[in-house]
């Protein structure tokens, strides 16, 4: 058996050509969480009627079975049988050359927080160190923090609001309920796991329709002090939220 990486891409054949594949998009995060695949993907490309997802598999048990882990199954498998015309495809490619320490990781000793954000379209870092910006690895992650569920449904609820759909108003009242909407007190509760579980403060970032540089804090209308970063600028110690 082959112990080496192996960049691939996933081919994902959809049903319906004019399908956008944005069900798709946290695929890459489940298969990251799982240990399956080194630094997160950040793009997921459309080509005809097929969706690939170019990916560097940890070693030749991954790439052979990676359908065949657990949060897949519970989360994928029925998204598979319902929007693509058959399994996805796993191609080897060739001719690649594959440095898998260059990633974007956090790779500080110590830092002073890590920064919280919900999943959106954008490949954006989910969990940030805020003092180098580098991602924080879910692998890094205990299963009890259930962090992926939650941004699987933050993805859902924003999805509903950007797509200007018959949802839209329905998301937007459930982003925008910063203390007592589900979406949120779920997210409150996985920052408060995290600071737990790495022993630092962990600031949320919550979501705002027209972002600008003087919005106080969401939760308590509070000025926050200087986070040291350009963005976001301020945090509220008090509510543990980061705005500006």
């Amino acid at each position: 058996m082959k112990d080496k990486p192996i960049a691939a891409k996933i081919i994902l054949p959809l049903a319906n050509e004019k399908d956008t594949g944005e069900e798709f998009l946290g695929l890459s995060g489940t298969l990251y969480r799982q240990n399956l695949i080194y630094a997160e993907p950040r793009e997921l490309r459309k080509v005809g009627g097929t969706l690939e997802l170019t990916v560097t598999f940890q070693d030749f048990g991954s790439f052979q079975s990676w359908e065949n882990s657990p949060d897949v199954v519970e989360y994928w498998s029925e998204k598979f049988n319902c929007v693509l015309t058959s399994s996805p495809k796993t191609v080897e490619e060739s001719d690649v050359i594959i440095d898998v320490d260059e990633t974007e990781n956090c790779s500080c000793n110590s830092s002073a927080f890590y920064l919280l954000y919900g999943r959106s379209l954008q490949f954006t870092n989910e969990l940030v160190c805020g003092t180098c910006l580098g991602q924080i690895p879910y692998s890094s992650i205990p299963a009890f923090i259930e962090i992926e569920n939650w941004q699987r449904h933050y993805q859902r609820v924003y999805l509903n609001w950007l797509e200007s759909s018959f949802f839209e108003k329905e998301a937007y009242k459930e982003l925008t309920n910063y203390k007592k909407g589900k979406l949120n007190t779920e997210g409150e509760k996985i920052r408060k796991q995290l600071s737990e579980h790495f022993g630092i403060p962990v600031y949320i970032n919550l979501f705002v329709d027209q972002p600008d540089a003087n919005h106080s804090c969401l939760i308590c209308g509070g000025k926050g002090v200087s986070s040291g970063l350009k963005t976001p600028s301020s945090i509220c110690e008090n509510c543990n939220t980061a705005f500006n």
